[in-house]
Order: structure tokens, then C-alpha cells, then sequence
């Protein structure tokens, strides 16, 4: 615990001015997918049932004529047997994968992770505040029908209360609510649609008015007139607005010590009719992630996932695959992934199409988290 304190950082890092775009390349195509062929499927590391990715390998086949043809072959997925205990080794030191059994394209696998291994398929409970409600850690690990190896928790809410340092210095949440096993944290994003209201979203990150200290509260003797007219910034370091940039974000699952954290994404509600700001949510996205790579200071004992944005739009070449290719640029950085920007109202319909496409292109070798459901 802690050497799991001392590595966490004291102070957010700044953001390197190379991940800002200009406001006229808000809806530019991410140059490092400028190669990309976008009549082909995105996908990558798949085995059978899926077809073939783009990584496959070749064989060379000859037909009843005698003609030669060269084709790739989605290879059978490689299993591993129950109870094989993990090695930690590089490039993620602190998840290791293995997959059991298959029944057509679902998988039986264990997410082995800093605080014990994961069975999956599995439903985490959400600890928004490091509590489930109504229960203590001592009765979901005691309990037959409970014993959850996971737990969510929210960054969002445990930064305004009670601080994210408060946290750290009680040795991270594990210590702090008394839970030995494992824990996801959310990096921020959703409250984008949750709390849209309290939100303004820029390149920089996301402003939320404080629910619990607002300007409004007429602290300290000041008026309503004179609250209006302070700045984003007087407010800001007043306590009365919180700005969440991906480095904050970052910065706060650090302190939590959560065993696998979530990137912030710039989230749109699934059933919002504005294609113009689907498409600079899901540029932004792989933006937001590369300043959350560089911004993580613990991937040694903390596990980072990109989380999928796009809308309901799963055409080929659409937004769902734009940010499907991108994360195929940063597969070496990733863990595993997440999918988003869903159970906000979408229908059922919408909702697998998104799901299934997303299956269809994400690795078969990494854990897949489908969030909000």
C-alpha cells in the first residue's frame, strides 16, 4: 500500500499543446488515419467465428483448376486452462487475460488483475461514492450470491466529495472503504450527458458547475450580480465550478487507485440529433486519449481503457469505426477496451447493432467492458 501511495502524483501534469487542435479542425479527419481503407472492415487480433482482420495470417490455397490463390484465415483462439496463474508480464504488468472456452463468439475468461482474478462474464455493482448502498464490502464478499470480484466506482463524484488526495493519502480507495478486491473507476465522461446541464465542454475539457458549492449559494457576502460576473477561472479555483480535463481525470484515478480506469472521452447522449457534434466528439475522443496515456503515471499497477465513442452510427467508414481505427493505431497502449455512448434512451435495436460491431472489430485477446448497462 504503500508503494502504491508514493507512486501516485502530488499535482495534475499540464497539457502538452500538441494534443489541441484549432477550432477549423474540430471535423478533420485524425491525420494518423488518413491511410486507412475505409471500404474494408475495422478490425484487428480477431479468431474464428469472425472473419479474418487485416493482421491475419496468409495461406495459400490451390482450387480444382489448379489455381494457385492466397487468402487469409481467422486462426482458432488460443485457451488457456483454469487456474493458470498470471506472470504479469510486458507490455501490461498489471492485467493478464486468459480465455477458457468459447461458445460461438462468446468467451469464458478470467481477467487477472492487481487485486485478484476477474470471472467473465461478469455484472459490477456500482460503488459511486466507494460505498454500494445499503451494503458493506463485508457483505458482498461474504456472501454466496453476491461475492462480486469487481466493484464501480465514479471519479467524478469521489473528486468533489471527498477529494480524490483525501483518498490517496488514506492509501487509496481500497483502504479507505476496506475492500480487498478489485475496483473500475469512471473516468468523468458520462456526467457530460448525465449533468449536461452544470457542463460546458471544450477542447480543454469539461466544466461542471459543483452541485454542492455554486455560485449561487451567496458565499462569503457576495451577491448574485457579483457571483454572475466572476470568471470561469475565480470560479474554478473557488471550488464553486470543477474543471475535468482528460490530465484531471487521470490525475484523480491515480489517487484512487483504482485497478482499471477509464479514459475520458467526450460523451454525446445516444439520442442526440447533431451529426456535426457526433463527429468532433469522437475526433476529440482520440485526442482526450492520447492525453490520458501520456498524463497516466501509474500503468505499472493500473490499467487504462479506451472507451469507443461514435453514436449509433455503424456504417462502413462511420464514426463508430473512425475511433474502432484509431484505437487500432494505440493497440500497443491498451489493456483492454470499453464500449460507450450507449443505454441513453437509444432503442434495443440500435443499441446491439452498436454492440455487435463493435465485437466485431475490437480484439479477441483483451477484456471488453460494455458500460451503462
Amino acid at each position: 500500500n504503500n508503494e502504491r501511495k508514493m507512486s501516485s502524483p502530488t499535482e495534475p501534469p499540464e497539457t502538452d499543446p500538441a494534443f489541441i487542435a484549432k477550432e477549423e479542425d474540430f471535423t478533420k479527419l485524425p491525420s494518423e488515419l488518413s491511410h486507412v481503407d475505409w471500404t474494408k472492415p475495422i478490425s484487428w487480433s480477431k479468431y474464428e467465428p469472425y472473419p479474418p482482420s487485416h493482421d491475419a495470417d496468409a495461406i495459400t490455397t490451390t482450387d480444382d483448376d489448379g489455381d494457385k490463390q492466397t487468402v487469409a484465415v481467422a486462426p482458432h483462439l488460443p485457451l488457456t486452462p483454469e487456474g493458470t496463474k498470471p506472470s504479469f508480464k510486458p507490455p501490461h504488468k498489471a492485467l493478464e487475460f486468459h480465455v477458457h472456452a468459447t461458445s460461438g463468439r462468446a468467451r469464458y475468461t478470467t481477467v487477472h488483475l492487481p487485486h485478484g482474478p476477474v470471472a467473465t462474464p461478469v455484472f459490477m455493482p456500482v460503488g459511486t461514492k466507494g460505498t454500494l448502498k445499503g451494503l458493506s464490502p463485508m457483505d458482498v464478499t461474504n456472501s454466496d450470491a453476491l461475492n462480486n470480484q469487481i466493484i464501480l466506482a465514479n471519479t467524478y463524484h469521489l473528486a468533489l466529495q471527498p477529494g480524490t488526495e483525501l483518498i490517496r493519502d488514506a492509501g487509496g480507495l481500497h483502504n479507505f472503504m476496506n475492500w480487498d478486491r478489485n475496483i473500475l473507476t469512471d473516468s468523468g465522461g458520462f456526467q457530460m450527458v448525465s449533468l449536461l446541464k452544470l457542463a460546458e465542454i471544450t477542447e480543454e475539457g469539461v466544466t461542471f458547475e459543483n452541485p454542492f458549492l455554486s455560485d449561487n449559494n451567496d458565499k462569503e457576502g457576495e451577491t448574485n450580480s457579483s457571483n454572475k460576473k466572476r470568471t470561469r477561472q475565480e470560479a474554478t479555483e473557488s471550488g464553486s465550478m470543477m474543471l475535468l480535463r482528460p490530465e484531471d481525470s487521470i490525475y484523480h484515478q491515480n489517487n484512487i487507485g483504482s485497478d482499471i480506469i477509464m479514459a475520458l472521452d467526450d460523451v454525446v447522449s445516444s439520442v442526440a440529433d447533431d451529426k456535426t457534434r457526433f463527429q468532433i466528439a469522437t475526433y476529440r475522443t482520440l485526442r482526450w486519449l492520447d492525453r490520458c496515456f501520456a498524463a497516466h503515471r501509474r500503468p505499472h499497477d493500473q490499467n487504462l481503457f479506451p472507451i469507443v465513442q461514435g453514436g449509433l452510427d455503424v456504417s462502413r467508414g462511420g464514426l463508430r469505426d473512425v475511433c474502432l481505427a484509431g484505437f487500432r493505431e494505440r493497440d500497443d497502449k491498451a489493456p483492454g477496451y470499453a464500449i460507450g455512448g450507449l443505454a441513453g434512451g437509444e432503442s434495443k435495436d440500435d443499441f446491439w447493432k452498436v454492440v455487435d460491431h463493435c465485437c466485431r472489430a475490437l480484439p479477441d485477446t483483451k477484456p471488453r467492458y460494455l458500460m451503462g448497462v
